[in-house]
C-alpha cells in the first residue's frame, strides 16, 4: 500500500477566545495545497481514496485535494490532532484501496511516519510523504519521498 501523509496547509492563527478546530486556511495555505496537489498528479499520484481529519483547516485541504485528483474527501475522527499509529492501523484496515492519501496533523504525521520507518521526519505545511508498506506495523514501512511545497513550487 502506498500512504501519503499530506500535512494540512498553512492556517490561521486562533481568533482570541476560538477553538483550534475552526482554524481555517490561509489564502498562502490553499495555493500551496493546489500546487502541491497539482504538481503531484502530475508526476503520476493517484490516491484511490483521501481521508482527512475532521478539523477545519484539514477538511479545506481535503476539499482541494478532492478537486485535483478527483476523488470525494472524507472526514475521519481518527485522523484529529492526537492521531497515532494504533488509530491508523484500524482506519488502514477497512480500507480496500492501494493508495490512500491522509491529511492530518503535526507533529502527529511526522511521529507516524518515524515510526513505520524508523526514520525522523517533519512535515512542513502543505507538505507531503510517500510510505510504502506491506503491513501497517512498526518498522515495515520504507520512506519514498518526502516534499516540501517548496520543493514544488512552480519555475
Amino acid at each position: 500500500m502506498e500512504v501519503y501523509f499530506f500535512r494540512h496547509g498553512e492556517a490561521e492563527p486562533a481568533a482570541p477566545g476560538g477553538s483550534d478546530e475552526s482554524r481555517r486556511l490561509t489564502d498562502r495555505g490553499k495555493r500551496d495545497v493546489q500546487a502541491v496537489g497539482e504538481r503531484l498528479q502530475a508526476a503520476g499520484v493517484k490516491p484511490g481514496a483521501i481521508l482527512t481529519s475532521p478539523l477545519v483547516r484539514a477538511r479545506q485541504t481535503g476539499e482541494i485535494l478532492q478537486q485535483v485528483f478527483g476523488v470525494t474527501a472524507q472526514a475521519d475522527e481518527r485522523l484529529r490532532s492526537g492521531a497515532t499509529l494504533g488509530s491508523l492501523q484500524i482506519l488502514l484496515s477497512d480500507c480496500s484501496k492501494e493508495r490512500v492519501m491522509l491529511v492530518g496533523h503535526e507533529p502527529d504525521l511526522s511521529t507516524i511516519v518515524g515510526q513505520l520507518t524508523g526514520g525522523h521526519v517533519k512535515l512542513s505545511t502543505s507538505g507531503v510523504a510517500r510510505v510504502d508498506v506491506e503491513t501497517f506495523e512498526p518498522g515495515h514501512g520504507m520512506l519514498m519521498w518526502l516534499l516540501s511545497p517548496g520543493l514544488l513550487a512552480a519555475d
